[in-house]
């Protein structure tokens, strides 16, 4: 008789529910030298559906390129809320003062690998090249996973990214210097992240 882990399993991968994942990070901060990596995660049948709706907030919101740095509070909560009821995850990783941070994003990308084996994409934001993703691709597969569809790209052609880049500045304005705006979007949001160890 099958558990239920392993019924729920195979729906999964009878279905095509895998995920897409979205990469970016918050740079570090001079202060507290936190630097925080946000991973979306988006399962692969539903990427369509949930980009034309980014994309219709920052329509609405007369937003041209979502970046968290660049919005003001009043923009940023009306974003937190208009994605609030948008279907997706973001898993968090805080690093303290790293100093190579090609060294971090390999190891975060280890982390979400190894927590969730239904990853078939990876997109990460930047410009390197091709030499790159491929240095990245071979680091993973030493690693035991074998990811051929890894790329980077600039987020400005990709809404998903842009989500990525609010959700690891929302977490890391929380985590450096809380207030009530932050602790508002913060709360908001809290149930569609995970941290990771």
């Amino acid at each position: 008789m099958k558990t239920l882990c392993k019924v729920l399993y195979d729906y999964v991968m009878e279905n095509n529910i895998k995920y897409i994942v979205y990469v970016d990070e918050s740079n570090i901060s001079s202060e507290s030298g936190h630097s925080i990596y946000g991973a979306i995660f988006v399962y692969y049948c539903g990427k369509d559906f949930l980009s034309n709706k980014l994309l219709n907030i920052e329509n609405n919101l007369k937003i041209s390129y979502t970046h968290w740095s660049e919005m003001p509070w009043k923009l940023r909560i009306i974003y937190a809320e208009r994605i609030n009821c948008l279907d997706f995850i973001c898993k968090i990783f805080v690093y303290n003062n790293p100093i190579i941070q090609y060294k971090v994003l390999e190891e975060f990308l280890l982390k979400i690998l190894n927590t969730e084996d239904l990853v078939i994409k990876i997109i990460i934001d930047g410009k390197q090249g091709k030499r790159s993703e491929e240095k990245l691709r071979k680091i993973l597969k030493i690693n035991g996973f074998a990811l051929n569809n890894l790329k980077f790209v600039d987020d400005k052609k990709e809404v998903m990214l842009r989500l990525a880049d609010f959700m690891a500045g929302m977490y890391r304005s929380y985590l450096d210097n809380e207030n009530i705006h932050n602790k508002y979007i913060f709360n908001l949001l809290k149930q569609k992240i995970k941290t990771l160890n």
